[in-house]
């Protein structure tokens, strides 16, 4: 981002006291708070999803996100003299959330169980976004799972239109993705197994890998096999009849603490879908764990903690456990490998994947303890 796009912020009614480059473009620290200035890299279906997503956040209860600023003319997009296209988002002031900080954590978990009970009346509300020119082609349906447009037509009746501005639907990818991404996972970790034993040669990565490979692999289909069983069908079901969401990227870089008006802010909704809102609750508790040696003491409090605001019904508790059984870290060193050419690992690699083997008892003894909730 260069002088001539900061020029752009001059069509925003703030006064900038300072500006810092970060989070992908430019923090700035203005009279009206904090807000970030970036340079568009996607499309503009990109921005409207995301601007309606957020802002039915905030309206539904939990204002603490990253919702859009429209500049003076009431626009979302504003164009620079380099002719690129920019926008500006709500930001925050406080403290990115510290995992190996077990106090911040448990806040962080809080906020999830907050946030999970405003996306429900998301759910129930739906969301639609506003975008004019009816004679643009406004009939895309999203795929948020995978951030892009299809070229898909929605049905006409879908869709309220004026001269000027058309009402259109977002639409949240189904939560099928937690039972196929889990079977193609298992396959990519077999696939590269594969690869590594038809080599003759071994590198050191190679030779570790190898050597764990059979248990982790085990360890894959069987969690595969549990999340793809009849025993979760009803509860995908029920995901589906309620229009479940998740923020899809529930994570430590996401979550601000102390933002300066006694809560706390979560950013970053663009994988915002339909799914199993245990599925957030999975990711944010493998991440701390990895960083906490799968400590049991602190899994117990944080789990404990979100069912305590947000209840836990039995089938999510057997959800998480199954989740959790799944070897994701090993799977994405081992996947990262296979598709990075293979001819040569960096020494950090090797050094996840040790790790990785060396935590892998204390995983499975928490998963075993964990059963029994």
């Amino acid at each position: 981002m260069n002088d001539k796009s900061l020029e752009c912020i001059r069509f925003y009614d703030i006064q900038v006291n300072k500006m810092v480059k970060g989070r992908g473009g430019v923090i700035l620290f203005t009279d009206r708070g904090c807000r970030l200035f970036l340079e568009c890299s996607r499309n503009d279906g990109f921005y409207l999803r995301d601007e309606a997503v957020t802002k039915a956040v905030s309206d539904a209860g939990f204002e603490n996100v990253d919702t859009y600023v429209r500049n003076q003319d009431g626009e979302l997009f504003t164009v620079g003299d380099d002719g690129h296209r920019y926008v500006m988002k709500n930001w925050f002031g406080g403290r990115e959330c510290d995992v190996k900080s077990v106090n911040d954590v448990m806040e962080a978990v809080r906020t999830l169980a907050r946030l999970h009970i405003c996306l429900n009346v998301v759910s129930s509300n739906g969301v639609r976004y506003l975008r004019n020119n009816v004679n643009t082609n406004i009939t895309k349906q999203w795929e948020c799972m995978a951030l892009a447009e299809t070229a898909d037509e929605q049905p006409e009746s879908e869709l309220k239109a004026s001269e000027s501005i058309v009402h259109n639907a977002v639409h949240f990818d189904r939560g099928a993705g937690l039972r196929t991404n889990m079977e193609r996972h298992t396959k990519e970790i077999k696939k590269a197994a594969n690869y590594m034993r038809g080599k003759k040669k071994k590198n050191e990565f190679e030779q570790i890998a190898l050597g764990a490979v059979d248990t982790f692999f085990r360890e894959a289909d069987e969690a595969s096999r549990n999340i793809n069983s009849k025993r979760f069908d009803e509860r995908f079901d029920r995901m589906e009849q309620t229009n479940e969401l998740v923020h899809g990227s529930y994570n430590y870089h996401n979550v601000f603490l102390d933002v300066g008006n006694g809560g706390n802010a979560v950013t970053n909704f663009e994988k915002c879908h339909n799914d199993c809102q245990v599925a957030d609750l999975y990711q944010f508790l493998r991440k701390v764990m990895e960083k906490h040696d799968w400590n049991i003491n602190v899994a117990y409090r944080l789990v404990d903690e979100y069912d305590r605001l947000k209840p836990l019904e039995d089938d999510d508790i057997d959800m998480l456990v199954t989740l959790l059984s799944f070897p994701e870290k090993f799977w994405k060193i081992i996947n990262q490998y296979y598709n990075a050419g293979k001819a040569w690992v960096p020494a950090k690699n090797i050094d996840k994947l040790k790790i990785v083997i060396e935590q892998n008892m204390r995983r499975r003894k928490l998963i075993d303890k964990m059963c029994g909730m």
